[in-house]
């Protein structure tokens, strides 16, 4: 996890505050009646899994401001967990999901425009989970889905998914359940990254005319 910070209990309210009581994922039905109720049922699910498993998302460490303040313009977060501890996997179609995976979600980016940053915070993610002997991470995707401020901030952007090596395995039409085997994860990365320098290396010379 090297160059970002486990999101634990005591890092909550670095996250934008509407995340900070936002529970959404993390009960099912309505959730919380408040935002204080939401607050504290957030910080009681993060304290009762980070004791058993480990820290559930991780912060850009641009987040953090020499004062200690969360940045309102710069930096993101992004959240993780056992499938068997988030209750809104049982409103959601398209499952269920294998006991033993995990999933990803509430990717929060300050610049929305910050794509490079996203793609980082899922890649962290991805190898954070492997480190943890997880087999298989699961996400939900919309068409209109997307970091904080879109219609749907609950769910990814697809093709954010998929430039990180998600692949679709089954969808309703407006929402698509998204999976990536981190078995092969080094093999996807690798796969993404020579794309790139390809892509790079094939870019027209600038003409000395020119």
């Amino acid at each position: 996890m090297s160059g970002y910070l486990p999101l634990c209990a005591l890092r909550q309210d670095l996250l934008p505050s509407a995340c900070r009581s936002c529970a959404w994922w993390l009960t099912s039905g309505p959730g919380p009646a408040g935002r204080e109720e939401g607050h504290a049922r957030r910080r009681e699910w993060m304290l009762a899994n980070e004791t058993v498993w480990g820290a559930t998302g991780l912060i850009d460490p641009a987040t953090i401001l020499p004062n200690g303040e969360a940045s309102l313009d710069r930096g993101g977060s992004i959240q993780f967990a056992p499938t068997s501890v988030l209750p809104r996997l049982r409103n959601l179609p398209l499952g269920p999901l294998p006991a033993d995976s995990a999933v990803i979600f509430c990717l929060c980016i300050q610049n929305e425009s910050d794509k490079a940053l996203a793609r980082r915070l899922l890649q962290k993610s991805l190898g954070e989970l492997k480190a943890r002997k997880i087999k298989e991470v699961y996400a939900f995707a919309s068409l209109h889905g997307g970091a904080q401020g879109g219609d749907e901030c609950e769910f990814f952007d697809p093709g954010l998914l998929q430039r990180v090596g998600f692949v679709p395995i089954r969808d309703n039409g407006q929402l698509f359940l998204m999976k990536v085997d981190l078995r092969g994860l080094s093999t996807i990365l690798t796969q993404i990254q020579t794309r790139f320098r390809r892509a790079l290396h094939h870019q027209p010379a600038c003409s000395p005319t020119a």
